[in-house]
């Protein structure tokens, strides 16, 4: 099962933390002047990768540039998929990419404008990302208690009740209690919105346990959209 690393007190930050190679790719390192020898599209490619580790990073704190989708999960799948192809066409070791991708890191962050050379990026880059990976699925309320709840019973058996294990544990449990009071708003009686929840959590537990991206393939910052507190509302 994938995990999920800790909650951020933002609930508005995503749940899933990024990968490792794309925080590697920030630490300095020798330049390779190999992607010019790929296919156009391969370097193309690579060099959006290395502008979704840079998002993806300023994403993760909270900071991210307008004008880029959310790419902890897609990012990271466009991220691993550019860099098989670029073994597989270009003929280059796994290391020998990474490298490739770390220059084209610090090249971005070299330029004259950062910040005007990484926007530059965000049209034709989020064109490939969403021409190669599905975009995300906007889970409702009773996906995301069920995703939450699973979270926090990852990071307990990981940490034992935890900051983090608290964190998910309350907010799985505020969005199944909106959701219960939303269904019984709708006519159904408790136990029916009980049995509502029960299955969306079965259904997210099998979905968990698939090959098709488990519950990678949801927008979990949704579920962290939908935990804030609302208006005139505490708990």
């Amino acid at each position: 099962m994938r995990t999920y690393g800790q909650p951020a007190l933002d609930l508005a930050r995503p749940v899933l933390h990024l990968a490792a190679p794309l925080l590697l790719l920030m630490q300095p390192g020798p330049a390779f002047a190999q992607a010019a020898t790929l296919p156009a599209q391969t370097s193309e490619d690579l060099r959006c990768a290395a502008a979704f580790a840079i998002v993806a990073l300023e994403q993760s704190d909270g900071q991210g540039p307008s004008g880029w989708p959310p790419l902890a999960q897609r990012g990271k799948r466009f991220f691993a998929d550019a860099g098989e192809r670029a073994m597989k066409e270009g003929g280059r070791s796994r290391e020998q990419v990474r490298d490739i991708i770390a220059t084209e890191v610090r090249a971005l962050q070299a330029a004259p404008d950062p910040d005007g050379a990484l926007a530059a990026l965000a049209k034709p880059c989020t064109a490939r990302l969403d021409a190669t990976v599905s975009p995300l699925v906007t889970p409702d309320l009773k996906q995301c208690a069920a995703i939450l709840e699973l979270a926090y019973e990852e990071v307990h058996a990981r940490e034992g009740m935890s900051g983090p294990a608290r964190d998910l544990k309350t907010l799985a449990s505020v969005l199944a209690s909106r959701e219960r009071e939303a269904l019984i708003a709708m006519g159904k009686s408790g136990d029916e919105a009980d049995r509502v929840l029960s299955d969306a959590r079965e259904a997210i537990r099998a979905e968990a346990a698939d090959e098709q991206g488990g519950v990678d393939k949801y927008e979990i910052a949704h579920c962290y959209e939908l935990a804030k507190p609302q208006e005139k509302s505490h708990y």
